[in-house]
């Protein structure tokens, strides 16, 4: 395995890279007005920064919460984790594809039973959100 760090001087300096990076906000999910689908018991409210799960509230930190509304605002399609790496972190992928899994696996755990197999892994691609793969009742 190969670990890739960033040049310090690209992001502690006046490089042209760091600073386009600083001045560049990152890229908004699309789809969010979705919201999940309250059938199967998962709500994103994006405007109040809320998560629900079978009536009760989940508290998700900053990054968790941007993964999963990126993925619930748009159900059944396939991310690689590169694309994740960018539209939540703002930046391509640094090799460190840890990163993705570890989030992925601490929102499945706060989801719970029935709710957790809705995000599926797709081998050696990455991740998609699946509302019928969600056990209702």
């Amino acid at each position: 395995m190969v670990v890739r760090y960033p040049r310090l001087d690209a992001i502690f300096s006046d490089h042209p890279a760091a600073a386009a990076r600083r001045r560049t906000p990152a890229p908004k999910p699309t789809g969010l007005d979705k919201g999940g689908d309250p059938d199967t018991g998962l709500v994103v409210n994006p405007e109040h920064r809320t998560v629900t799960v079978d009536g009760q509230q989940l508290d998700l930190p900053y990054l968790e919460f941007e993964l999963l509304a990126h993925l619930v605002g748009n159900p059944l399609r396939v991310h690689s984790r590169r694309q994740l790496m960018e539209a939540v972190w703002g930046r391509p992928d640094t090799g460190d594809t840890r990163t993705i899994a570890t989030h992925i696996a601490r929102i499945r755990r706060k989801l719970g039973p029935g709710h957790r197999e809705a995000i599926a892994t797709v081998r050696q691609i990455g991740y998609k959100y699946d509302p019928r793969l969600t056990r209702v009742g």
